[in-house]
């Protein structure tokens, strides 16, 4: 074989070299099993009015509630509750009324953020 021809048939040769290698090995690796994933279950939330977390909605089973003036009927975030007052309502009132609440549901009133909110 010539020198020449050589130069003029390289890119057949390195070609004919990947297929041998290849085929060499998918014969090789013929008989191996090999190890077999499922995918993993999609989780799909299905919407619902009451919150899934307790730890960050502690109160939601016991919404809505109401007193004197006042209304709580859910939460705007996580340890976040909107009241509606009425407008000849005292706030530091209702605020004592809705700690009382709190308390007697065990949970720590330093925990909740309150927003008011004139109706």
């Amino acid at each position: 074989m010539n020198l020449k021809n050589f130069y003029k048939y390289r890119l057949i040769i390195i070609l004919v070299i990947v297929v041998v290698f290849l085929g060499m090995t998918k014969l090789r690796y013929k008989n191996v099993k090999w190890e077999e994933l499922e995918p993993a279950p999609t989780v799909v939330p299905s919407p619902t009015r009451a919150p899934q977390i307790n730890n960050n909605y502690p109160l939601w089973e016991f919404i809505p509630y109401s007193g004197d003036g006042f209304k709580i009927d859910h939460y705007t975030e996580p340890l976040v509750l909107t009241i509606k007052i009425d407008d000849e309502v005292d706030e530091e009132m209702v605020m004592e009324e809705i700690y009382n609440w709190m308390r007697e549901n065990k949970v720590a009133t330093e925990s909740h953020k309150l927003i008011f909110e004139k109706e």
